[in-house]
């Protein structure tokens, strides 16, 4: 028996639905896992997780490290002395982050709640007082990403996820959905709209 649409019909439609939502979506900037590097300046306790508060070098050795990453093009305060106490590098933490961001193309709608979806599910930010809900739609391959990321930077606003991403729909026709709700205080320009809870 054969099928009422051609394969040929399914991946020009397909392609079309693909052009629209790369059309509608907007970049979001999503910021993974941050990556930790052991201090190079302090000794650092895996026990504790932190600092040793001990110096690995001499104040002669460390002004001639420093002196050598400089001289390799570097502007940054790497290496420093201390004593005793607190690393002046790691601030005691024993280790160095470096944020990682990557953007992702998504369909964002403000405050989906209010935009009369009947069947909608219904979102609260409860303990953050005035927080706008974001709802993002996107292809589902950014799931791993989406489920451990730190925070979302959605039109320059700054928002955090509420729940674990959900997938909707069969297959090749799955959406990805993510609830996240605003950390950032709206500037007067922005489009985000507050919630009226009086």
């Amino acid at each position: 028996m054969r099928n009422r649409i051609s394969k040929r019909t399914k991946e020009k439609h397909q392609k079309a639905i693909r052009n629209v939502i790369k059309g509608l979506s907007r970049k979001v900037e999503v910021y993974k896992q941050p990556k930790k590097l052991i201090c190079p300046n302090c000794g650092y306790d895996k026990f504790t997780d932190n600092s040793t508060g001990k110096c690995k070098y001499t104040p002669v050795q460390a002004l001639l490290k420093q002196q050598e990453w400089e001289a390799a093009g570097n502007t940054t305060v790497k290496y420093k002395w201390f004593s005793r106490g607190r690393c002046p590098i790691c601030h005691g933490r024993g280790y160095l982050e470096i944020l990682r961001k990557t953007w992702i193309d998504a369909l964002v709608i403000w405050d989906p709640s209010a935009r009369g979806y009947g069947n909608s599910m219904t979102y609260t930010p409860a303990g953050s007082e005035g927080s706008t809900i974001v709802q993002l739609k996107t292809d589902p391959r950014h799931f791993d990403l989406l489920k451990n990321s730190t925070k979302l930077l959605v039109d320059g606003i700054e928002c955090k996820i509420s729940k674990p991403p959900l997938l909707r729909g069969l297959g090749i026709q799955a959406i990805l959905i993510l609830t996240a709700f605003t950390t950032d205080k709206p500037s007067i320009d922005s489009d985000e709209i507050i919630k009226d809870y009086t």
